[in-house]
Order: structure tokens, then C-alpha cells, then sequence
């Protein structure tokens, strides 16, 4: 299994959206290294994979990107298929409330950034942030599930959008970076 998808599925393991896709604890833990795995290999394909290392060279840290007027394919199908099996139609229904609330002007696209809990508060994603966020000088967006990680974003200039509710589901919270 690739290292960062065992990142991310620790990282996102009792995240709003992941819990609301896989309400079963054990299911979610068991699934959710398949379902970043097929996230990653989406962005390696036609975005950007940063990741942050520690001091033993761990991977920490992953952040997934799109470039701008890039939407990532599906990659590995079968395998998010597997990874997803009843939670599919929520799934579907969440990704096209998302993409829906995406600008519709050029964007720098944050799909993604998530560290390992051992490896928290220690600034691993504020420098995957800082170093993309660096080199673009195009207007950025994020979708963010748990409101109390808004204040991570604002701290790097991102403004609230208007929020956006999902059917029997968590509230997402779209998010700015305007240059």
C-alpha cells in the first residue's frame, strides 16, 4: 500500500466527511487506505502530490492538489469501487455538491492535506501550504469538513464561502484564496 494512503487514512480516520461515508468505525479504517490510495494516483496522474517528511525521512504529511483548469481523473476505479461498495451513491452525491461549489474562474485546487496524529501540531501541513501556495500566484480554493480546521486555513488567507450542506450529512465549508 502506498505510504502516503496510509497517511491520509490515519489522518482522515474520524474526519466529518470519511465518518459520514463509512459510519462503521472498523469498515472506515479498514477502507479508507483504498480510498486514498485511488485519490493520490488521481492526483499523480494530473495534479500534485507534495508530501513532508520527518527527521527519520517518514512520510508525515500529504497534500493533493489540481492545477489550475485540471479536474483529476478517476484512477484506480475498481479499487475506490471496493473501497466504497454501499457508501457509493453518498459518495457520488457529496463529490457533485463539491464540485459544484468549485469556481468557476482559474484555480489552484487543495483536494486534500492531511498528517499522521502522531506527527500533528508540528507544522508539516502549514509547510506543504506554504511552499505550493509559494510558487502560484493563482487564486486557490479548498473544501473544508470540520469547522474547527477553518481558523488552519485563515491563517494562510482564506476566506469563507457560503456553507454547504449535505443531504443527512456533515456541513462543508468552501474556502478562498484570492490573489
Amino acid at each position: 500500500m502506498e505510504l502516503g494512503a496510509v497517511v491520509l487514512a490515519a489522518a482522515y480516520a474520524e474526519d466529518p466527511l470519511m465518518t459520514y461515508f463509512w459510519p462503521n468505525a472498523r469498515r472506515r479504517r479498514r477502507v479508507l487506505p483504498l480510498f486514498w490510495a485511488a485519490r493520490i494516483a488521481a492526483r499523480a496522474e494530473t495534479g500534485m502530490v507534495d508530501l513532508a517528511l520527518d527527521e527519520q525521512r517518514n512520510i508525515v504529511s500529504v497534500a493533493l492538489w489540481e492545477p489550475v483548469g485540471v479536474i483529476s481523473p478517476i484512477a484506480k476505479p475498481f479499487t475506490l469501487v471496493r473501497a466504497l461498495r454501499s457508501s457509493l451513491p453518498r459518495a457520488l452525491a457529496a463529490s457533485q455538491r463539491m464540485e459544484a461549489a468549485r469556481p468557476a474562474t482559474p484555480h489552484l485546487y487543495l483536494a486534500a492535506v492531511g498528517t499522521r496524529p502522531d506527527a500533528r501540531r508540528r507544522g508539516f501541513a502549514s509547510s506543504l501550504l506554504e511552499q505550493r501556495l509559494a510558487t502560484s500566484t493563482d487564486p486557490c480554493f479548498v473544501i473544508v469538513d470540520a469547522k474547527t480546521t477553518m481558523p488552519f486555513y485563515e491563517s494562510f488567507g482564506f476566506t469563507p464561502e457560503p456553507e454547504l450542506p449535505l443531504e443527512d450529512g456533515p456541513v462543508l465549508y468552501p474556502m478562498r484564496l484570492t490573489r
